[in-house]
């Protein structure tokens, strides 16, 4: 059985080891397991290497600097996600699979358009905060509702119904 400080620990270094890299054409597992701060067991390191071999496979589809930015955003947000309880592990391990078979995109918002002027280096993260700021203001703001669902789907959370 895993405690909760070590699956945290493995959760932290799926979101923080593709920050080591400018593109996701390096990235190893080993670069994972080596930011850990735990010892992990047997069993317990045989799933992490499972759950990082997806992230590494994830990683590898993007060469292009600015999209591989975006996927170390949307992981820093899907961790965060996942903390909350928002996001199911094993449906995080699932959209990592099917970015990884490029079977599913990261995506794609033209934030100028939605939201007017914005600072430079604006992401999906902060897309994701902006939302809920709106929603934190007025729970029944409909299109702040409809975005969060529509990006909670494109990363991953199914949707509790």
């Amino acid at each position: 059985m895993i405690s909760t400080n070590d699956l945290q620990d493995i959760i932290r270094m799926l979101a923080h080891a593709p920050l080591l890299y400018d593109d996701g054409q390096h990235i190893q597992v080993q670069d994972y397991l080596g930011g850990l701060e735990i010892g992990l067991t047997h069993d317990i390191r045989r799933a992490a290497i499972e759950l990082y071999e997806l992230g590494v496979k994830a990683c590898r589809q993007f060469t292009d600097v600015l999209a591989y930015e975006q996927l170390q955003d949307v992981l820093g947000l899907q961790a965060e996600l996942w903390q909350e309880g928002v996001l199911a592990l094993q449906d995080w391990m699932n959209w990592l699979k099917e970015i990884g078979e490029g079977r599913r995109i990261l995506p794609e918002y033209d934030f100028a358009s939605i939201l007017g002027e914005l600072p430079e280096g604006y992401m999906i993260h902060d897309f994701h905060d902006e939302l809920q700021v709106r929603l934190e203001q007025d729970a029944s703001n409909a299109w702040a509702n409809e975005e969060r669902s529509r990006l909670y789907t494109a990363i991953g959370v199914q949707e509790a119904g």
